[in-house]
């Protein structure tokens, strides 16, 4: 299951869909990437190590969409995703959304093979220097959450899977630059949380 997600990963962005996507030609909206039209099914429940050194699963957050964005800090995509990430986090605050985390899911734990604490440093770094100060971050312990949430099908980084209110994952975008400040993607997520 490792290889097949180490496979993914030094691949970047191979994209084997988990059922058709809804995109249409032409269309560039957020909407337009989102995977959907599959069964919801419940998140792995292994522990991720938070910014303040807590841990919490993936389902933690209930009541809330959760956007678990699987990345790591060299990762080429994910260094061109995450600023545009900490600008919806950043409007999501100012419109007063509460119900949607942005919820960055490292596993540069597992690609460097370091301790979550050295980690959490490494991610604090790019953050600093990305200046991103509106992201949390967690990291997946050993990439086993992104293992099993990227098992039967190979994706790269970053990949983020919708998790509904109901603790279920109810969508996934796989692509390799998302542009997550695109006109209507607040109200989108807002759609999504409601479900």
């Amino acid at each position: 299951m490792m290889k097949r997600f180490l496979r993914g990963c030094a691949v970047v962005f191979s994209l084997l869909a988990l059922s058709p996507t809804i995109a249409t030609a032409g269309e560039d909206t957020l909407e337009s990437k989102i995977i959907t039209g599959f069964e919801p099914f419940d998140p792995p429940d292994r522990p991720l190590v938070m910014t303040d050194g807590s841990e919490a699963t993936l389902a933690s957050f209930e009541g809330e969409l959760v956007l678990a964005t699987v990345w790591f800090t060299t990762c080429p995509w994910c260094q061109k995703e995450m600023p545009m990430l900490d600008k919806l986090a950043a409007e999501l605050k100012d419109r007063g959304v509460t119900n949607i985390r942005l919820l960055p899911v490292s596993i540069d734990n597992f690609v460097y093979n370091e301790t979550p604490s050295a980690a959490q440093t490494r991610i604090a770094k790019f953050y600093d220097r990305k200046n991103l100060p509106n992201l949390d971050s967690a990291v997946d312990v050993n990439a086993v959450n992104s293992g099993l949430l990227f098992n039967p099908d190979q994706v790269g980084t970053p990949t983020t899977f919708f998790i509904g209110k109901s603790g279920k994952v109810i969508a996934v975008l796989a692509e390799p630059t998302v542009d997550w400040t695109l006109p209507g993607t607040v109200e989108y997520l807002q759609s999504l949380a409601a479900l």
